[in-house]
């Protein structure tokens, strides 16, 4: 079972998959899926592509496999994209590490690739089964990494004709670590009009909108509301994660446009955070001016959003986990993450979900690379859980 599921994963992690092309990801699961047996009519994909904001060239990817245990299905989880500067990586297999590394410059793509080929092993273990286990419903979403976009658009009526009752999603780090809870977070953007003038003859004629947004993140980063934020009434982060403007280094630039983002396990304290950039934005807009007494202006934008969630410690789905860990031998511990995850939107669609970390490390940069031992555990665990709920 291991050696299929390492194989598995290096083929995936080549296969270019960013935010919103997944196409050729999905084309490979679905081959090796109809190969080991499943039915064409027993994947479908929905049409989450068409309410994101970045298009898209394929939709969340579902398979379901029926089986003869009652109850309702149980749903496991994963993502198919990855960071865009994982697109041209060489995995291998370092057996004296015990570890899958990279020889390119880029990022590795384990984060997702590692729980593709986990769920992949998980089917392939249910096959030889006959049906003796639960219905059991795989579901590769896509555009994680840009908002948890594909999970915010899950087509829940392809789950089945009786909702999941709870769900297991992949992803992460250290597999001892099990996720119950996980932060909320609001990307907005932010607009800056200011007014264009001449650099050099008429420069005093303008009004630079990086010049409002330099005064706006400085007040927000020497009051302690930028990066991490820690106050009488809430705790979060928030940054600036984009910042596009400007026509030349000969005009006074005229719009500056911001996309940033506020976290909180407290969705009223994620508020308050956004409040307070505004504010400080307006205030900025309203302090720089010309020669004729012209300021600048601002506007603001939502963009994507996900909830935050926390199941107690004795939900089902957390229970079912701890079953299996006791199971196979592997001790796990209930964490919190403050980084988002697909589960966010799962337990928004109605489907308690934990998220079992599956050895991924330093993801998203070029030192990207995953802990054999890690990957091999959550294959099991995964395995146990499915076959043995």
């Amino acid at each position: 079972m291991i050696e299929s599921a390492i194989n598995d994963l290096l083929a995936l992690l080549p296969i270019p998959g960013p935010p919103a092309q997944e196409r050729e990801v999905a084309d490979f699961l679905h081959q090796t899926f109809v190969a080991m047996g499943i039915p064409d009519e027993q994947i479908q994909y929905d049409n989450a592509q068409a309410q994101s904001e970045y298009g898209g060239n394929v939709g969340n990817m579902i398979v379901t496999i029926p089986g003869r245990l009652p109850g309702a299905p149980l749903m496991f989880s994963t993502h198919m994209d990855t960071v865009p500067d994982c697109v041209g990586c060489q995995p291998r297999l370092d057996r004296t590490g015990n570890r899958i590394v990279n020889d390119a410059p880029t990022a590795l793509g384990g984060d997702n690739r590692a729980g593709c080929a986990i769920l992949v092993t998980l089917a392939r273990e249910l096959m030889t089964l006959d049906g003796n286990h639960p219905t059991i419903v795989l579901v590769f979403f896509i555009q994680e990494e840009v908002g948890l976009v594909g999970a915010r658009g899950l087509d829940t009526s392809l789950l089945g004709a009786q909702l999941p009752e709870m769900c297991v999603n992949l992803d992460g780090g250290r597999v001892e670590e099990v996720v119950t809870a996980v932060i909320g977070s609001q990307r907005f953007t932010i607009d800056i009009t200011g007014v264009a003038a001449h650099a050099g003859s008429r420069v005093a004629e303008g009004v630079s909108a990086a010049v409002i947004a330099s005064k706006a993140i400085a007040e927000l980063a020497g009051g302690g509301w930028h990066g991490r934020i820690t106050k009488p009434e809430g705790r979060g982060t928030s940054n600036v994660g984009i910042l596009q403007g400007g026509k030349g280094s000969n005009v006074v630039m005229p719009a500056l446009h911001i996309l940033a983002e506020a976290r909180s396990h407290d969705p009223a304290f994620r508020r308050r955070i956004i409040e307070t950039w505004q504010e400080a934005f307006r205030r900025a807009a309203g302090s720089v001016t010309n020669i004729h007494g012209q300021h600048g202006a601002v506007a603001f934008g939502p963009g994507p959003t996900y909830e935050a969630y926390a199941l107690p410690d004795d939900a089902p789905v957390v229970r079912l986990v701890q079953r299996a860990a006791d199971r196979i031998g592997l001790p796990i511990k209930l964490v919190s993450d403050d980084g988002g995850m697909d589960a966010n939107w799962v337990v928004a669609h109605g489907i308690p979900c934990v998220t079992l970390n599956i050895g991924q490390r330093d993801i998203h940069t070029p030192g990207e690379w995953i802990a054999l031992r890690d990957f091999e555990w959550a294959c099991r665990l995964v395995v146990a859980i499915g076959t043995g709920w």
